[in-house]
Parts: structure tokens; sequence; C-alpha cells
């Protein structure tokens, strides 16, 4: 899924299971930021030296990616007897993404548990990703291949582009059986947002017996299916209508390092974070120039990035301890 339902539905949903527009700010924030924190910082504060974590990653020849972005934040393996995985080659994956599967759900169980907001946006961005990214799995195999002429690497859902990412698409999965080959992923989001908000309303002690009226309500907001105006569209009148705050990503990042470091929110930035992030793949890693360390701002471990951060660590640890070793080990 992408902005639309990461940040501005997820917003709207919790506000409707009872956070406040703080609360439900740091939520829906760390859940569309998963996709935008490339880079990764060390950043130089008067105690030490800390190392940010990716939560994700283009660089689908680097054997870490997998293990450590693809299937932690976004590919979460699921159930190798899911009906609506039926292929039409009979073959089963057990790195597969099933909708709400258990590893998934116990990722975000732990988070709320831990009652760490961050946290529970991250882990609803990988648990609503189970949904989208469906029948694809977090490495690169034949299993993803959609289209043999591709010249895309077939990771992830990369040779379909960005269809199963927007909400009102409709699409066709070639690989699947006759029942499950056409995909709506209107219905695929809310059936992720059904759940979503059962668990936030648990969360808050709060009945979730109004969920189809929330659901009804939410559908409204983005017209009759088929028939929806366009994402861009949408998602200004729900910014308008719930008086969400529009979504930067440089937000965090600039009040936890100098804004000289980091790119605007400009579409021609949005570009240069690949070219940043791809300099940090090749460059750094490869260790052809030193990275250069960054300044903390004053109260740097009292930002949302650092806190963030540290959540995506501590989901990084919740998910290998729910997935079996061999099966990483296999990655």
């Amino acid at each position: 899924m992408n902005i639309e339902f990461h940040y501005y539905l997820l917003n709207v949903i919790c506000r409707y299971a009872g956070f406040n527009e703080e609360q439900a700010r740091i939520i829906s924030y760390s859940s569309q930021f998963v996709d935008y924190n490339l880079v990764t910082y060390t950043i130089d504060t008067p105690e030490r030296s800390y190392h940010t974590v990716p939560t994700q990653n283009y660089g689908f020849w680097s054997p870490e990616t997998p293990r450590r972005v693809y299937i932690p934040f976004h590919f979460v393996p699921g159930e190798t007897d899911y009906p609506g995985a039926a292929r039409i080659d009979g073959r089963t994956n057990r790195l597969n993404t099933t909708p709400n599967s258990p590893a998934a759900k116990q990722i975000l169980i732990a988070a709320l548990k831990s009652r760490d907001l961050y946290r529970i946006g991250i882990a609803l961005h990988t648990f609503a990703d189970t949904w989208a990214h469906q029948n694809f799995s977090g490495i690169r195999e034949s299993w993803n291949s959609c289209d043999e002429s591709s010249i895309i690497p077939p990771i992830g859902h990369a040779q379909v582009l960005k269809a199963p990412d927007l909400l009102s698409a409709r699409w066709e999965d070639p690989r699947l059986a006759p029942p499950y080959r056409n995909v709506d992923n209107r219905t695929r989001a809310f059936a992720a947002a059904r759940k979503i908000y059962k668990y936030l309303c648990t969360f808050n002690r709060r009945s979730f017996d109004d969920v189809d009226v929330v659901m009804d309500s939410l559908q409204a907001k983005l017209g009759p299916p088929g028939r929806e105006a366009p994402m861009e569209e949408r998602i200004l009148d729900l910014t308008i209508e719930e008086s969400i705050e529009r979504f930067d990503r440089t937000d965090w990042v600039r009040e936890a390092i100098p804004s000289a470091e980091i790119a605007d929110d400009s579409e021609a930035a949005r570009g240069y974070d690949k070219i940043l992030w791809l300099k940090d793949e090749v460059l750094y890693r490869s260790k052809l120039v030193k990275k250069r360390p960054v300044p903390a701002r004053p109260g740097f471990y009292s930002s949302h990035f650092y806190r963030f951060n540290e959540a995506a660590k501590a989901q990084l640890d919740a998910a290998y301890e729910v997935l079996p070793s061999e099966l990483l080990a296999s990655v």
C-alpha cells in the first residue's frame, strides 16, 4: 500500500479508534515513514555515535536487504496453505506473504504490548502490507516472476510495478489460479482496515461494535467502487474533512539533524533521496568513500526520528523472534 492508506486512511482509523490528534499523527507518520527511510546516518551526539537503520531499500543485490529490510518490514512470510495463494503451477513457498498471517500478527501484538506509538505505526505498515503484498516474497526468486520477458528482477512485486500498492487499482496476477487472478486492491485494503480498527479499539479498551459503520464511512470518502476520484483528490479531501496535517517526509529528520544534510520535500528532492541512497549503498558500503557523520541537533534523544529508529530496531528483533531461524537462513 502507499501513502493514501499508510498515512491518511490510517490517521483517520486511529482517531475513530480513540487516539487523539498527536497520537494518530505519530502512528500514521511512523507507518508511512517506513517507505521513506532509505538513507542510513551515523549521527554524532555528545554521548556517542548513533547509527540509524533503513526500513526501505532498493539494493536487491545485497544479501542483507531481504533479511534486514524486505522481510521484516514489507514481506513477512505467511501460510503455505492460504487459499488465495493458489497458483496455476501448483507451487507453494514458505517465504510467500499472505494476509493476516500469524507472524505478522505476532509482530503487531508485540508492538501493541510495548505501547510504543512509533513501533505500533511501523508494525501496522507491515501488517497492512501482508494484504497488499500477498503472493510475493521479499527475495529475488522465480516465485515473483509475472513476466518472463521482463528485464526487471523478480523481487517482491517489482515486475508489476506499483499495481499492488494503489488503493483503488484493479489488476491481474497471471501466476494465480482463475478464481484469484483478478485483484481488487480496494477489497484487500478494507479487509486490512477492518482488522486494524479492531486491534486499535482493543488497545484503547473500546468496543469495535461500530466497525461496519466506520468502514462504510471510510468507503464513502473514496467514492463508489470503480468510480473513485484520482488519488491526489481523495487525499486532499481527507486532509480537509478530517483536518489531517499533510505528510512531509523531512519533518522528523529535520528535527534530529541539520537541514543542510537532507533534501526538501519537493518532487525533485524525492528523486534526490534515491541518489542519496545510491551514494550510501555503492560508495559508503563499498568503502570507496568514507561516510561523514552528521551532527545531532539538541534534544536528539527525545526526537521523533530517534524514537522511530529505536522502534524499527525493536521490530527487527521481534521479526527475528517470530520467524523460524532456518527460514531466514535460507534467504
